[in-house]
């Protein structure tokens, strides 16, 4: 478990913190390619959520942190929750909502999204933020 998923937990309001899967998932979202493909969306002035959904409905939308809709409240709580997560994800890399009424924008459809149909749309607003992604090429010898 990093420290993004270590604060995330013990600041959390979510009920669920203790449930495994949630911690399974922002392992899932603090990935460097998760981290990447959110940061790329936003540069994108798409949706950061646009470029994990797919894995993440893959490998989460039938655990016991279910974010499929076949359920009486299609279980809206909890992609609710994960978008919280996606929020303090983006923030530690300086990224906030665009706008902070919550307005949600489309996931686009090559997202391939199956249960998410909106997200935030984030944008680089913190000049030092608690973490960086650092890309490089090294020679292999």
């Amino acid at each position: 478990m990093n420290e993004i998923v270590k604060s995330f937990l013990n600041s959390s309001k979510i009920p669920e913190t203790t449930n495994h899967t949630v911690e399974k998932i922002m392992n899932f979202l603090t990935e460097p390619e998760s981290v990447q493909a959110m940061i790329l969306m936003s540069e994108l002035e798409q949706p950061a959520l646009s470029g994990v959904v797919k894995n993440l409905e893959e490998n989460f939308a039938y655990s016991d942190f279910p974010l499929h809709r076949n359920a009486p409240d299609k279980n809206a709580p909890n992609r609710r929750n994960v978008g919280w997560m996606v929020k303090y994800v983006m923030r530690e890399f300086g990224y906030t909502p665009i706008r902070e009424d919550s307005v949600q924008t489309r996931i686009g459809k090559f997202s391939k999204a199956s249960h998410f149909s909106t997200a935030a749309v984030y944008e680089k607003t913190i000049e030092n933020p608690n973490y960086i992604l650092k890309l490089g090429i090294e020679k292999n010898e």
